[in-house]
Formats: structure tokens, C-alpha cells, sequence
């Protein structure tokens, strides 16, 4: 049985996350401070209370919420437990009255963007035209997330180890156009 609930990750939790994340080739992750931080923390656990995916989420500002990192750990996988992590956090975006925005690479991940209507493009400044006064505030925040030390070392280190220049997908679904 698998029980999803929003709660914040423990430092040994965190620790573990960033280890993994770190062995991940398309997500390029958060620092242990960042994870420690997040308040918006949906969280899969199995019967004993044992952590079998994540995903962060935060307010980007009163009208956007990001979807930021899903992940589930590799044992774990194909069981549904993604799908169920990133509609819950979805759902917390609704409830909240928050836009959504996510960037993903994986393509369960975009399907599952499809199937809740995301609008989809392959760069922010491509952003659909019925969202274009939002470009601002959702490439200004980009940019704040990518210019982070921790994010930089990272797609640096990745792009070496990897070698793979993986195309993302941004989707955000609107549910106020503020």
C-alpha cells in the first residue's frame, strides 16, 4: 500500500535524495539546504512510513506554484507512484488557486502533462501567446534557478558524465490569468 502525503523530508531523507538525484542523467536536482527548506513536499511511503518517491514543489510567487522535482527511487519505478506524486502535487496547485509550471524531460512525465491539459512548448521564450504576459515572471525565475551554484556544478558535471543534451519540455496550466 502506498500513502502519499504532503510533509517535509528529513535531513537524512534529503541526504539520500541528493545522492540519488545526483545519479540521475535528466534531473538536474536541489542542493540538501534547498531540500531541508522546501515546504511543499509531496512524499510516497510505503507501509512503514519508508520513503519510496518524492516531489518538490514551491511558490514561484502569489500566482505560480512550479512542480520542480519528481522522483522516485529506481526499485520503486513503474509501479505508478510518479503518476501519483505529480497528480497530487497538480491537485495541490488547484487547491491552492495557483498556476502551474514544471519542466521535464521524461516522457511519462510529458504525457502525464498532456493528460492534465498543460499547455506545452519547448522554450520560454516560445511561451503560447495566451499566456505571454506571464513570460516575465516564469523566465525571471529561470534564471534565478538556474544561476544557483549548486544547479551550475551540476549541469556541468552532468553534461560531462552524461554527454547527452536532453531536450525539456516546459508545461504550465493557467487557472487565473492574474
Amino acid at each position: 500500500m502506498v500513502k502519499i502525503l504532503k510533509r517535509k523530508v528529513t535531513k537524512s531523507e534529503a541526504e539520500l535524495l541528493v545522492k540519488q538525484i545526483k545519479l540521475t542523467p535528466n534531473i538536474i536536482g536541489y542542493s540538501l539546504t534547498e531540500w531541508l527548506a522546501a515546504e511543499h513536499v509531496i512524499v510516497a511511503e510505503d507501509e512503514d512510513c519508508k520513503m519510496l518517491g518524492v516531489c518538490l514543489n514551491y511558490d514561484i510567487n502569489k500566482y505560480w506554484y512550479k512542480i520542480a522535482s519528481l522522483f522516485v527511487f529506481e526499485e520503486f519505478r513503474g509501479k505508478g507512484i510518479g503518476k501519483l506524486l505529480f497528480y497530487e502535487s497538480y491537485k495541490y496547485a488547484v487547491k491552492r488557486h495557483k498556476n502551474a509550471y514544471t519542466i521535464s524531460a521524461n516522457k511519462i512525465v510529458i504525457k502525464m502533462m498532456r493528460d492534465l491539459d498543460f499547455l506545452l512548448f519547448d522554450n520560454l521564450l516560445n511561451l503560447p501567446k495566451m499566456v505571454s504576459k506571464h513570460k516575465l515572471v516564469l523566465c525571471l525565475h529561470s534564471l534565478i534557478w538556474i544561476t544557483n551554484l549548486y544547479r551550475i556544478q551540476e549541469v556541468i558535471r552532468k553534461s560531462i558524465v552524461y554527454q547527452n543534451h536532453t531536450n525539456f519540455i516546459y508545461g504550465i496550466h493557467i487557472f487565473q490569468n492574474k
